[in-house]
């Protein structure tokens, strides 16, 4: 049985690219690929070692990180008492690993307990 068009698109409004049109357009070795691009927590001192230019996951490339740096969404980590820690991009074609930043290096790195995506303007949290 062969999709309808309306099956294989996403709706109107969202960032969800249809997997059958991901991979046309998508240079990813790895399914996503993030990178932090700011670290709220270690100054500039270099007291506090920097996580900018950390990506993941671990087997992904540079074209992998320059795609997410170049076409990817803006994140933000935050710990507890809405302390943003981290900002980084993230390049997720399919739109399966929205906490793969948080998981991967906010929780162990900075405390981080969310997870928020920069939307319309603001900042608004991911729900697991």
């Amino acid at each position: 049985m062969t999709q309808s068009f309306e099956e294989e698109t996403a709706p109107a409004g969202t960032d969800t690219v249809p997997d059958s049109m991901a991979a046309e357009f998508s240079s990813l070795t790895t399914p996503y690929c993030w990178v932090i691009t700011e670290d709220l927590v270690a100054g500039y001192d270099g007291a506090v070692p920097s996580a900018v230019g950390a990506y993941g996951p671990p087997e992904a490339g540079l074209g992998d990180v320059r795609e997410a740096l170049t076409s990817g969404r803006w994140f933000r980590v935050v710990s507890h008492g809405d302390e943003p820690r981290a900002v980084g991009r993230i390049y997720d074609p399919s739109g399966d690993s929205p906490h793969a930043p948080l998981d991967e290096i906010g929780v162990e790195t900075w405390g981080a307990t969310r997870i928020e995506y920069r939307q319309g303007g603001r900042w608004e949290d991911v729900p697991r």
